[in-house]
């Protein structure tokens, strides 16, 4: 790839999207598997056989359901389909900091554009109302064997709108059907999604709330994305896109969604009802968070094409099927944060799948002063995506790769003494999906870890015992049958 950016389209149609997956070859068709477990069962034992190299999955014929309503797990948990999902050259997908080169200059590269609405779209070929509403009808799965409930909500976009400054956010928050036309979310604390919900409650107000249960690759990943406060994911999506993001009024909330997405409910949450919510397999790889009580949504609309398509995502234990994707997308945030503090000769960064796309992170940076490891580190360790939950952050010299988890230990282990290297910071934000949080004060703790070579010794440090890349060309070139 070598960091070139090719004019790929970035897709805003699930549909074209699968296309051309299956184009590439990494589209699996599954029949038969039931919403009870089996389908969730079947994406993790795949994925933790084969990790990155695993199929997107399309689940169909789903026992007690018509054929054509289906689940789709994986959607970018590639490298080959998220360079696709994000319209960069996906022939050098295989290199993951050539990735994150490209993707931040195409991002760079363009204005967010607002959405146009419109008034005809596939998401109008169905609309279900009021009393008819039934999100029974659609094969929801219970995504892990111990699961509080059928979860429709997982790879989602979760739309609200901020009632002071009318900023509409797009969010990733889990969905829990608690009856045919009644659902419940967990938001954590501090996430915009909650902020703005969090406001009409208070105020003993209804909150007016679209869940796009299938979603299309460029609203998905705006979702993700950690984004300013004054930039709108939709806005970011068409951005993205190159073109303004085809979007519907819904009927009774007004909130704007996507016109190509597969199914959508909306309706309002509730300040005065609650009902119990969880546990779900979270990203933590446990059951983590317990279940709670938490504001009922009324489901009063369901758009949905024909043959809906629900995008699903089930986190297990690493690996699983949407870790690439997330380790991928925050690891970009992360560079922006960084970039956006003013931290100088930061060479890159990588938050670790082992970690569960959270916990472990490395950022390499080219050494230029005292302090500036350390300096790295700390305001790391506070910035979005990893000011949240994070854990373990590893700052690296440059010659070390932050994707290669075998590279950072070896740093941390030769270039690091944990006496001096070692700095702990306490109350720092996290959340009740914490397996480390105990009660209801939301605090962590985490480590910033030097591992870069002592400064004042930049010049007189032990020299890396490595075939130096000039020979390594020339027995390359000299026996090319071992390398083949």
């Amino acid at each position: 790839m070598d960091g070139a950016i090719a004019n790929q389209h970035v897709q805003t149609d699930l549909r074209d999207f699968l296309d051309a997956v299956e184009e590439g070859g990494e589209l699996k068709k599954v029949a038969g598997a039931h919403w009870d477990k089996e389908i969730g069962a079947v994406t993790e034992v795949l994925y933790r056989e084969k990790v990155d190299r695993s199929p997107l999955l399309l689940f169909d014929d789903v026992p007690g359901y018509p054929k054509g309503f289906r689940c789709l797990y994986g959607m970018l948990g590639s490298p080959f389909r998220l360079a696709l999902g994000m319209g960069i050259d996906p022939s050098g997908s295989g290199d993951r900091r050539a990735m994150l080169d490209a993707y931040r200059k195409r991002i760079k590269q363009y204005e967010p554009i607002p959405p146009r609405m419109v008034t005809e779209a596939p998401i109008l070929e169905n609309i279900d109302r009021d009393e008819d509403v039934d999100l029974t009808k659609f094969p929801v799965p219970v995504h892990h064997e111990k699961d509080g409930g059928r979860y429709i909500g997982t790879a989602c976009g979760v739309i609200t709108k901020d009632p002071d400054t009318g900023r509409v956010n797009v969010g990733t928050y889990r969905v829990m059907l608690n009856g045919k036309n009644i659902a419940t979310s967990y938001i954590s604390n501090g996430k915009q999604g909650r902020i703005q919900r969090d406001k009409y409650l208070k105020a003993g107000k209804r909150c007016p709330m679209v869940i796009v249960v299938g979603v299309d690759p460029a609203t998905y990943i705006a979702a993700r994305y950690t984004l300013s406060d004054n930039i709108p994911e939709l806005d970011w999506a068409g951005g993205l896109s190159g073109a303004p993001l085809d979007c519907v009024e819904g009927e009774v909330t007004g909130l704007p969604f996507p016109a190509r997405s597969e199914l959508v409910l909306e309706g309002w949450v509730s300040p005065d009802e609650t009902a119990l919510e969880g546990p779900f397999g979270e990203w933590t790889g446990y059951y983590a968070g317990a279940a709670k009580e938490e504001p009922v949504i009324h489901i009063e609309r369901v758009y949905y094409r024909n043959d809906p398509i629900l995008t699903c995502a089930a986190s297990q234990k690493p690996p699983h099927s949407h870790l690439f994707e997330r380790c991928f997308i925050r690891s970009a945030g992360l560079l922006d944060s960084l970039e956006g503090a003013g931290i100088p000769d930061v060479k890159g960064v990588w938050i670790h799948q082992a970690g569960s796309g959270r916990t472990f992170v490395a950022v390499s940076i080219k050494q230029r002063y005292f302090g500036h490891a350390n300096q790295v580190g700390l305001v790391a360790s506070q910035v979005n995506p990893v000011g949240y939950v994070g854990r373990y952050i590893v700052v690296v010299d440059d010659d070390i790769d932050p994707t290669d988890i075998n590279d950072v230990i070896w740093a941390m282990g030769t270039r690091s003494d944990p006496k001096r290297d070692f700095t702990i910071l306490d109350r720092t934000w996290s959340s009740r999906l914490d397996t480390m949080v105990f009660d209801d004060k939301l605090y962590n703790s985490r480590v910033v870890i030097d591992a870069c070579i002592p400064y004042e010794h930049i010049d007189d440090f032990p020299e890396v015992a490595m075939t130096s890349p000039e020979l390594a060309k020339e027995v390359r070139a000299k026996f090319p049958d071992v390398f083949d």
